[in-house]
């Protein structure tokens, strides 16, 4: 008899290693062995033996009794704990373990996550709410009828031979067929699917397990995960995120506490703690909660979404003197808790240290802005995962003060949207609501959002959006306004009758997943990748007798690409992957010799903003790209005006060239940009982070708020603005500085309290650094600041 509990599961993915743990019911060192690329010979680690005592079984657990389970599901009752941190691998290289434990063995192999530069492909697969039990081995779930294909009939709720099957749920207008397979058999076969797609990952937001304080739970998902049922997690890694069932005790407590004082949330968290080892996130009373793993270009913050702060319960409105309850489509805000269950105070009070607060100002919610631009500034492409989906049709889609609320709402999570815009995540993934749904959301319609995933169908309910009543002839609710498919109303039911029996040959809710896929795509400058998200579904072929034939992975029709830029943000485009690919393509728009307004997007106009080479020619011309389509790639367009008194509106990136003339440039919003005056009296109104050549004649220089921009004026007396009514965020330098020639200039010098007394010139080096208030506001490369005098007027002007 094998001596593992639980096989050898992977956790922790690096570029050098990875985490192996596993579960016995002996207090016996075991011998972990890895050979493969790089080694000259085996490593190999020894195991301590941990005893786990908040893995045993309760006193319940031991008398529970399940209807249609002959065998008992209980396993031996003495867990040991085994972990082996193994390092010093390559990137990207496929490596064999043994584990040797006693007279047993288990063999596996394990690849190590590739480096951020050098990767081929990445695949993950996200799915939640398995809710494992044993119960699950008996238990058909009712099967909400959603969208039925035209000339299809869905076999009644009644006396069908469906129905007398399988069974069926609720009564009245409310009663539905259940599903074809239990629960156990549904996960087993969307997990063999899993399985045979080798994913480089698995993302598990939330509720793993039908109670987190219930063992039996915990065996159950294990038998499917790394044990007598199949041992996927053997050869990848699982990131898992805390869900509400993980929260709970089930039998042991529930929500509350048990008879022998078990306080069911703490027992559940703890299990949990127990069985998965996240990497350390600053705070140890939080580890495990919410965490980072980098593979490859990809990053993964997984939150904790349990607890929000201050305590909420549907409770605290409709009543007298309370806030009135809000009703149908309406929405007032968030709100702050996603369960009403139980509270800090309750939790702590049982010895409880490791719930984190959600909210603004949290220490989780610090944590993740500091880790969202770490990964920003790396290039990363960036995923959320948590298990309250914000954006949601289905069940829990509505906030505590709805009533519709089901006190487990996820709203409160709506309050990182706009953070995760900024630092452009590529998509959040949640459950919760037990349905596939896809929401993209662009609170401020700029074009540039977020896409969200409720990936809830692994195994367990197989829930439909919601209603404004508890009949299915009641209208849908439609709360979430940015839900763009669900499989329950976009994947019609088709039936068709087969052998004289009514058979579903298409469509409808089924168990499943997401699965993404991320490949090296770079088709223009720019784009570096493509991810692909494929919502992926188990679909059973019946025979007559309705009896399971076999499964078939099948793919809704609402596969999503997006493209990744350079910096690692996606491109949220409408167009589509092809149309935005031949956007971004060198577009050439040729002017005439005359006066010409080229405005990009303009009716008419051939120029996108994005990628264009423009020549306006001879004649006073206006170009303005500033009015490209909002898409994480702006501008990388050239623009050469030619000769005249031109203008060019620029935004990121752009490059522009004058010549002869008094040309203006304004850059103002632009970061990134190049600019050239030519000859002429030009002038230049300049965002950040760029580079102004003014060339000959007499130029102007107005910096704004942004700064950080090289200016070089060329041959002319030329004017350096370097504050203008606000002071730059970063010094601007000057590279040419004539003394005697050009001039220093400074607007809404009194509003801001900048004089000649007030102005400090420091040396650094060779160069001389303008000092205001302690910040510099320009550099003078190779200026000695003892040939400067604020107070004299032909070097210093104070407007």
């Amino acid at each position: 008899m094998t001596e593992f509990r639980v096989n050898p599961y992977l956790q922790n993915p690096s570029s050098k290693g990875i985490n192996v743990t596993w579960f016995t019911t002996k207090d016996v060192d075991a011998t972990l062995t890895v050979t493969g690329p790089g080694l000259s010979k085996p490593l190999v680690f020894q195991s301590d033996a941990t005893l786990a005592p908040v893995l045993a079984y309760t006193t319940a657990e031991q008398k529970q009794s399940i209807a249609g389970i002959k065998d008992s599901w209980l396993l031996d009752n003495n867990n040991y704990k085994h972990t082996v941190a193994v390092d010093g691998l390559q990137p990207g290289k496929t490596y064999n373990y043994t584990v040797t434990q006693g007279s047993s063995t288990f063999n596996s192999t394990f690849e190590t996550a590739p480096s951020a530069t050098d990767w081929s492909s990445i695949r993950f697969i996200a799915m939640s709410d398995s809710e494992t039990e044993p119960l699950g081995r008996v238990t058909y779930r009712e099967w909400q009828p959603g969208l039925i294909a035209e000339g299809s009939t869905r076999p009644n709720s009644t006396d069908s031979n469906w129905a007398k099957k399988f069974g069926t749920n609720g009564t009245g207008t409310a009663q539905t067929l259940r599903y074809a397979l239990t629960e156990t058999v549904g996960y087993q076969e969307n997990l063999e699917i899993v399985n045979s797609r080798t994913p480089d990952f698995l993302l598990m937001p939330g509720d793993l397990v039908q109670g987190g304080g219930y063992q039996p739970g915990w065996d159950e998902f294990f038998r499917h995960n790394a044990g007598e049922y199949a041992s996927g997690l053997s050869k990848y890694p699982i990131l898992p995120a805390l869900g509400n069932w993980e929260n709970f005790g089930a039998l042991n407590g529930g929500y509350g506490t048990d008879a022998d004082g078990r306080f069911g949330p703490k027992f559940g968290r703890d299990k949990y703690h127990t069985y998965f080892d996240a990497p350390e996130n600053g705070t140890p009373a939080h580890r495990d909660n919410y965490y980072r793993v980098d593979y490859g270009p990809v990053t993964v913050l997984t939150l904790d979404s349990s607890n929000g702060e201050p305590d909420d319960r549907r409770s605290n409105y409709g009543g007298a003197g309370q806030p009135p309850k809000v009703s149908g489509t309406d929405f007032t805000g968030p709100g702050t808790d996603t369960q009403e269950n139980y509270t800090r105070a309750q939790y702590e009070s049982f010895g409880g240290t490791d719930l984190a607060d959600f909210n603004p100002g949290s220490i989780q919610w610090n944590w993740v802005k500091s880790q969202l631009q770490d990964a920003r500034n790396k290039g990363q492409i960036i995923f959320i995962q948590y298990h309250h989906a914000p954006y949601s049709d289905g069940e829990h889609g509505q906030p505590m003060n709805h009533t519709q609320s089901s006190g487990q709402g996820g709203t409160p999570l709506r309050q990182y949207q706009s953070m995760f815009e900024e630092y452009g995540v590529a998509a959040v993934l949640s459950g919760h609501s037990e349905m596939f749904e896809r929401s993209f959301v662009d609170e401020n319609r700029d074009g540039i959002g977020v896409n969200y995933y409720d990936v809830g169908v692994s195994g367990d309910g197989l829930r439909g959006e919601k209603r404004t009543g508890s009949g299915f002839d009641t209208p849908l609710l439609n709360y979430n306004q940015y839900s763009q498919w669900t499989a329950d109303q976009n994947a019609a039911e088709v039936w068709k009758v087969v052998n004289g029996v009514p058979q579903l040959i298409d469509g409808g809710k089924h168990y499943g997943h997401l699965e993404v896929n991320i490949e090296p795509f770079s088709p223009v400058p720019g784009i570096v990748a493509k991810i692909q998200f494929t919502p992926v579904y188990s679909f059973p072929i019946l025979d007559a007798n309705y009896n399971l034939v076999t499964t078939e992975r099948r793919v809704y029709n609402d596969e999503t690409i997006l493209l990744v830029t350079d910096t690692g943000r996606v491109i949220n485009s409408s167009l589509g992957p092809d149309a935005t690919v031949a956007l971004f393509k060198e577009n050439l728009v040729a002017a005439t010799p005359g006066n010409d307004l080229v405005i990009a997007n303009a009716p008419g106009s051939k120029a996108d903003g994005i990628n264009d080479t423009i020549f306006t020619g001879a004649g006073n011309d206006e170009v303005d790209t500033t009015l490209s389509r909002s898409l994480a790639i702006k501008g990388h367009n050239r623009i050469l005006t030619g000769s005249g008194n031109d203008v060019s509106i620029v935004t990121d990136n752009d490059r522009s060239f004058g010549s002869t003339g008094d040309d203006i440039f304004e850059a103002n919003d632009a970061k990134n940009y190049r600019l050239s005056g030519g000859d002429g009296n030009d002038t230049f109104y300049l965002g950040a982070s760029g580079r102004a050549l003014g060339g000959d004649g007499a130029d102007k220089f107005f910096v704004g708020a942004g700064g950080g921009n090289i200016l070089s004026g060329g041959a002319g007396a030329d004017q350096f603005w370097i504050a203008n009514a606000e002071l730059p965020s970063a010094a601007n330098t000057i590279v040419d500085f004539q003394i005697g020639t050009d001039v220093i200039g400074i607007q809404g010098a009194a509003s801001l309290g900048i004089s000649a007394s007030t102005i400090k010139l420091n040396q650094v080096g060779a160069d001389t650094s303008i000092v205001f208030g302690g910040k510099s506001l320009a550099l003078l490369t190779g200026i000695q600041a003892s040939s400067l005098t604020p107070g004299n007027s032909s070097q210093f002007v104070f407007a």
